[in-house]
């Protein structure tokens, strides 16, 4: 059965029209009735088996394809793709920014990455290896010989983070605290955060610590009292 013979899906109601359709395409591709590499009918098929106009079939493709789930080649049939982790963040990116910029949401981003990084490291002591140890110790001598360099401190703050979270061995975890922090970094107070690099390098140290050690719950107190102290000293 051609699953985009003419009439042949839901009647369109209520909705914006493009929105059916996409919705329509994308549970599709979700229940793999539309393979990765499926090309999709022509415009015309599609307005047919949606009974929608050409503007409708356009708008749906292209919210498709901003989540990754179709790629659309001028003078090419429009063809079924998967969303990777960089398109997904892309298109969230800009309205975090945005979101950032609002007191209110800045405080609950800060919480979600607090949630996050306990959960996280509680994994690291557990899970952390010898080889993590010392990808750990090297991002915290970093850290301590760039107290006097603000950009240097931001940067091997953060890869001391990520070597936390690279402990678990998660990539989606890892590259999703890497946009979480970049968009944190960019809403806080540069000179506020300046005068805590001291504060924070010794708080790493008590986190290493307690990795090595290999005691979760020591490891997020320590986490949790570093991330209070800097959403304090930031906001």
């Amino acid at each position: 059965m051609d699953i985009f013979a003419k009439n042949s899906v839901p009647t369109l109601k209520k909705k914006k029209l493009s929105d059916h359709v996409a919705d329509e395409l994308e549970r599709m591709i979700i229940n793999n009735t539309l393979k990765e590499g499926d090309t999709l009918p022509s415009e015309r098929d599609l307005m047919d088996a949606f009974n929608v106009g050409r503007p409708s079939v356009r708008e749906a493709l292209q919210r498709l394809s901003q989540k990754g789930l179709v790629e659309i080649k001028s003078g090419e049939k429009t063809r079924v793709t998967r969303p990777s982790m960089d398109t997904v963040i892309s298109n969230v990116s800009g309205m975090a920014i945005g979101i950032l910029s609002q007191a209110k949401e800045k405080k609950e981003f800060e919480q979600l990455r607090q949630l996050f990084e306990v959960a996280i490291v509680r994994e690291a002591a557990r899970n952390r290896t010898e080889d993590d140890l010392k990808r750990l110790e090297l991002a915290l001598l970093r850290n301590k010989n760039s107290l006097g360099d603000y950009d240097e401190f931001v940067k091997t703050d953060v890869d001391f983070h990520i070597a936390i979270i690279q402990c678990i061995n998660n990539p989606i975890a890892t590259n999703l605290y890497t946009t979480f922090i970049d968009w944190l970094i960019k809403a806080r107070s540069k000179e506020l955060y300046s005068e805590q690099h001291e504060k924070n390098y010794q708080h790493h140290c008590e986190i290493f610590d307690a990795i090595k050690s290999g005691d979760a719950d020591i490891a997020e107190q320590a986490m949790n009292s570093h991330l209070k102290f800097v959403v304090e000293s930031t906001s």
